[in-house]
């Protein structure tokens, strides 16, 4: 058993038998049903306990291209055939100027910002849905 559920042992027994005790002196309740009270409200209290520990924060894998509901959506970082094929149409409307390799940089990012900003997109570097149709 753990060293830190031996040292709450003699807290959790006195913190369940407070309740049933103040609840046992008032005449209209009888003992189980205060007993049953009490460790109710206890468990509860452990419940709140466990939900308020903070979460680790673990670090995830940023997908290549993120999907969403309404189709792909690529993003720097993002690696494949898409990207090369936004990367062409962006080179040849002249808004990128360097080799088209397949990997979202800032580079691509900064001619896709170019691009929206020309045609009335939220310039955010973001390839989706409007950006990729307003490409084609």
């Amino acid at each position: 058993m753990n060293w830190k559920v031996l040292a709450l042992l003699p807290a959790l027994a006195l913190a369940t038998a407070l309740p049933a005790y103040s609840l046992t002196n008032n005449k209209s309740q009888n003992a189980a049903t205060a007993t049953h009270i009490a460790q109710s409200t206890q468990q509860g209290k452990m419940a709140k306990k466990a939900n308020a520990v903070p979460k680790v924060n673990a670090k995830r894998k940023s997908n290549s291209v993120a999907k969403r509901s309404s189709g792909t959506v690529l993003t720097v970082g993002s690696r494949g055939e898409i990207v090369k094929t936004v990367q062409n149409s962006l080179k040849q409307q002249g808004f990128y100027t360097a080799s088209v390799n397949g990997v979202f940089d800032n580079k691509t990012r900064a001619a896709a910002i170019k691009f929206q900003k020309s045609k009335g997109l939220r310039a955010d570097g973001i390839i989706g849905r409007r950006t990729l149709a307003a490409l084609k």
